[in-house]
C-alpha cells in the first residue's frame, strides 16, 4: 500500500512539473552585417519543422533592466522611453511556415505578407528582439529568440554572426542549432 501511494505521489508530481512547462527557448536565429552593411538574419528551425509567428521588434535599450530579485526583466524606472514604444516591428501574418532561410533583416520575403510599422532600418540606443514558434512535433514546442544591439552588430568581425547573446563564427551558429536541436 505504501509503494502505491508513493507511485500515485510521483505521477502526480511529474504530471505538475509537464503542466508547468512552457516551450524551450532555443538560440536558432543569428544576425550579421552583409556585404552592404545591412543586417541579414538566419532562421534555423530544426529539421523537418517550420517556423511560424515570426516578429521583430525593437525598444529603447534602457527601457528595460534585469530583475535580479526575481530574475527576468522588468521596466526600468529611470529610463526616460517608455517601455512600449516600439520604432521597428514587423511580423508574420497567421498561417505562413518558414523553412531555414536567410533574408535581409529589414526586408522578409514578400510572400510571407508581412505587416510593418516604424522605420526599418537598424537605429542606435535601441534593442532588438526576433521571435518565433516552432515545434519538433507538435507535442514538442519551442521558440526561437534572438537579441541584438546596433552596437552588438557593429562589434563583428567579417565572418562572424551574433547569436545565443555573443559573437561566434557562422559554421560554429551552425553547431549551436544542431546541439540545440
Amino acid at each position: 500500500m505504501r509503494r502505491r501511494g508513493l507511485a500515485v505521489a510521483g505521477v502526480l508530481a511529474g504530471l505538475g512539473l509537464l503542466s508547468g512547462c512552457s516551450p524551450a527557448a532555443l538560440s536558432l536565429s543569428a544576425v550579421w552585417l552583409g556585404t552592404d552593411g545591412q543586417p541579414v538574419v538566419a532562421v534555423r528551425p530544426c529539421d523537418g519543422d517550420h517556423a511560424t509567428h515570426l516578429n521583430l521588434s525593437s525598444w529603447a535599450e534602457d527601457a528595460y533592466i534585469e530583475d535580479k530579485k526575481n530574475g527576468g526583466v522588468v521596466a526600468n524606472p529611470s529610463s526616460t522611453a517608455s517601455p512600449g514604444q516600439v520604432n521597428t516591428r514587423w511580423w508574420v501574418g497567421s498561417g505562413v511556415e518558414v523553412g531555414r532561410t536567410t533574408f535581409p533583416l529589414f526586408s522578409p520575403p514578400s510572400a510571407w505578407r508581412t505587416q510593418k510599422t516604424g522605420e526599418q532600418r537598424l537605429l542606435p540606443g535601441r534593442s532588438y528582439s526576433l521571435h518565433f514558434m516552432g515545434a519538433r512535433q507538435s507535442w514538442d514546442p519551442y521558440d526561437g529568440y534572438l537579441s541584438f544591439s546596433a552596437a552588438d552588430l557593429a562589434s563583428l568581425r567579417p565572418g562572424q554572426a551574433w547569436a545565443d547573446g555573443r559573437a561566434m563564427s557562422r559554421a560554429a551558429f551552425d553547431d549551436l542549432v544542431d546541439d540545440q536541436c
